[in-house]
């Protein structure tokens, strides 16, 4: 419980940082939050993943956020931004806790996930009402609905826990 609720101290950030985004900040959160979701993801199938419902998640999450993931890369690429290809300290510290995680690692990736996941809606759609550039905001603006979904999906999976 103390290892949940530390991962929630951990996602917390406000709605205005998010909003105040510059393009090179927005795509360094984007990248550094999917490259998250996909080596958790890979984590949790390799390590710990026992219920169907949590595997069949976490290998759409590969799937989806290695799509995001060329998506940003070539919006930014456009627009002369670069994307950082290593996960901020952020990130790092949540997949840590997770590699090292003793007991209910399934319960910790799940808890992770919605909190992670609300802070892509949160980072995608700010960018994508109040984002500078064009091409970041057309990719957020693309990655929104599919965020939603993931969050959604992520929830459901919360109370089976």
């Amino acid at each position: 419980m103390k290892t949940v609720l530390a991962a929630a101290g951990l996602l917390f950030v406000s709605t205005a940082a998010f909003a105040q985004s510059s393009p090179a900040a927005f795509a360094e959160k984007a990248a550094s939050g999917g490259m998250f979701e996909i080596q958790s993801s890979e984590m949790i199938l390799k390590d710990g993943a026992t219920d169907p419902k949590v595997k069949e998640f976490a290998t759409q999450m590969i799937a989806d956020h290695k799509k995001a993931g060329a998506d940003l890369k070539a919006a930014a690429e456009k627009s002369g931004v670069s994307v950082p290809t290593t996960l901020a300290s952020k990130e790092a510290t949540k997949l840590k806790q997770l590699s090292e995680e003793t007991g209910d690692k399934q319960t910790l990736y799940v808890t992770q996930q919605i909190l992670a996941h609300n802070d892509a809606v949160v980072l995608h759609r700010a960018y994508a009402e109040t984002g500078t550039d064009a091409n970041l905001k057309a990719y957020a603006e693309k990655a929104l609905p599919v965020l939603e979904e993931h969050s959604k999906h992520a929830d459901m999976m919360k109370p089976a826990m």
